[in-house]
């Protein structure tokens, strides 16, 4: 039973640092770091529930046998790579932060993708975290501009609407409304 809660523990741990690796953070060189360090903590301790385990397997064996606890390690040492690899695949597959803009209350960041077009996200009230792309159909630079109530999105060839501040809603969630026909 030791054993089996120890593998649950480390499954969470392993599953927390994922999880921390997949949400979407603002882009505050404080807030990375302190993320990427308790993703390694939660790596140093799960390497460590490992070893009590390990330790655990070894002491209760009658007659020692090195080869099994061997395979037995590096089945468990495994395990954590296996993550380890899914948060690089993660890592990889997020965007990359291009440049911040405040308008009122309001934080707008513009992030390349992977694929290589412009997503624009805003800054979540509560969390230090963005929210969903709210645009992300442009593939070349872009800035934003407030004009009247709204945010557009300005590039070359590009001038659309993004955000509207009087109802705080995005423009791509709109559907059949007076905004999207002008």
């Amino acid at each position: 039973m030791y054993i089996f809660i120890k593998l649950l523990q480390i499954t969470f741990l392993l599953f927390a640092s994922l999880t921390l690796a997949i949400i979407p953070w603002m882009p505050s060189l404080l807030v990375e770091n302190i993320v990427n360090f308790t993703r390694v903590g939660l790596f140093i301790v799960a390497g460590y529930l490992v070893y009590l385990i390990m330790k655990r397997v070894y002491d209760t064996q009658e007659k020692k046998n090195v080869y099994k606890n061997t395979v037995y390690t590096l089945l468990l040492l495994a395990y954590l790579g296996l993550f380890a690899i899914l948060q690089i695949g993660v890592s990889l597959a997020k965007s990359t932060y291009v440049q911040t803009y405040a308008f009122e209350h309001l934080t707008f960041y513009t992030y390349k993708s992977d694929k290589g077009n412009i997503e624009v996200s805003m800054k979540d009230e509560n969390l230090p975290i963005r929210t969903v792309p709210i645009a992300t159909s442009f593939y070349m630079p872009i800035i934003l501009e407030k004009k009247e109530n709204y945010l557009y999105a300005i590039g070359e060839g590009v001038n659309t609407k993004v955000y509207d501040f009087k109802n705080n809603i995005s423009i791509t969630n709109i559907t059949n409304t007076k905004e999207n026909n002008e």
